[in-house]
């Protein structure tokens, strides 16, 4: 088991590299330069070399690249190309924002896909299953942006209502403005990943409530809470754990989209801006952390399955 797991942690650095490296040469070999983008088609190309120069773009990629994987190294992410800002600060100052933009996606997701997809399996071809059927068809058919759309249109349409737009206020601050800014919207990202995880919950669940060991415990006399909880949905954690994690890379993209639309200062939509602006150090940072927490939580995922299923541990 931890052998296992230090085998994985070795990984992490040289998938870091590998990501970097390949995002690193990716920014530089994709049509726009950061130098003309910065003083505009207007300049002349002297100036744009002496841009260029400031920005250490004119010397070669690998020399650039390994000058800046050491400042990362040591905790120096470099400036942003507009403002002079540290790279670091301007991310940090935003995370809080887009982890709980994340949190709150997940736990709504998590909590009503696991909910109704037990239900919809106990009570198979009842009123209850087929509209859970016929919603994660729908979750899973409309995408993201046009449902926080919606959410922004109708309400104000139907109810002289709009929801609080642009700006943070921070749970502590304000909490009634903090839950108007992010729980209605979240819940709208929510809905995506319940519909994907009610499915999965329900097959799963289906399969092994036909399993012996389930007959079994139910002609000993067990109460069905206990034989569908205890026994029966504990063996469906395994494909559950995986779509969990799997849903926490795909979080990210979904807080970009909402904090797009939303007009949200957070980490989603400073990476967006900084793409359309080819603001590379805060692009490749971004793209290296990203990297990261996703290595990490699949390196979570592994150790987990040995906790759910015993039988792991002794493979």
């Amino acid at each position: 088991m931890w052998r296992f797991a230090v085998r994985r942690l070795l990984f992490i650095p040289i998938i870091g590299i590998t990501i970097s490296a390949f995002t690193f040469v990716l920014l530089r070999v994709v049509p726009g330069d950061p130098a003309t983008i910065m003083c505009g088609m207007q300049c002349t190309e002297v100036e744009r070399a002496n841009i260029r120069e400031v920005l250490g773009l004119d010397r070669p990629i690998v020399v650039q690249y390994f000058d800046w994987m050491g400042d990362v190294l040591t905790g120096d992410l470099g400036t942003t190309y507009y403002g002079g800002q540290e790279v670091l600060g301007e991310v940090v100052r935003r995370l809080p924002i887009s982890f709980e933009i994340m949190f709150l996606t997940l736990l709504f997701g998590g909590t009503f896909g696991i909910t109704f997809g037990i239900l919809s399996a106990v009570m198979r071809n009842s009123p209850l299953d087929y509209a859970v059927r016929t919603f994660a068809v729908f979750g899973q058919s409309i995408p993201e942006f046009f449902l926080l759309v919606l959410l922004i249109v109708i309400p104000s349409m139907l109810w002289n209502y709009a929801a609080p737009v642009g700006g943070y206020v921070s749970l502590w601050e304000d909490p009634w403005t903090n839950f108007r800014m992010f729980v209605p919207p979240t819940l709208v990202l929510g809905v995506g990943h319940a519909a994907g995880l009610m499915r999965l919950v329900r097959g799963t669940l289906l399969e092994v409530l036909r399993s012996d060991y389930v007959r079994t415990a139910t002609a000993k006399g067990l109460h069905p809470r206990a034989v569908i909880l205890r026994h029966a949905f504990r063996n469906t954690l395994a494909p559950v754990l995986t779509v969990l994690t799997f849903t926490l890379g795909t979080a990210f993209s979904g807080s970009v989209i909402l904090e797009r639309v939303m007009s949200i200062d957070g980490l989603g939509n400073f990476f967006f801006q900084s793409v359309l602006a080819r603001d590379l150090p805060v692009v490749q940072f971004t793209v290296l952390y990203a990297a990261l927490i996703v290595v990490g939580i699949n390196l979570l995922q592994d150790i987990s399955y040995a906790f759910v299923d015993p039988r792991v541990r002794f493979r």
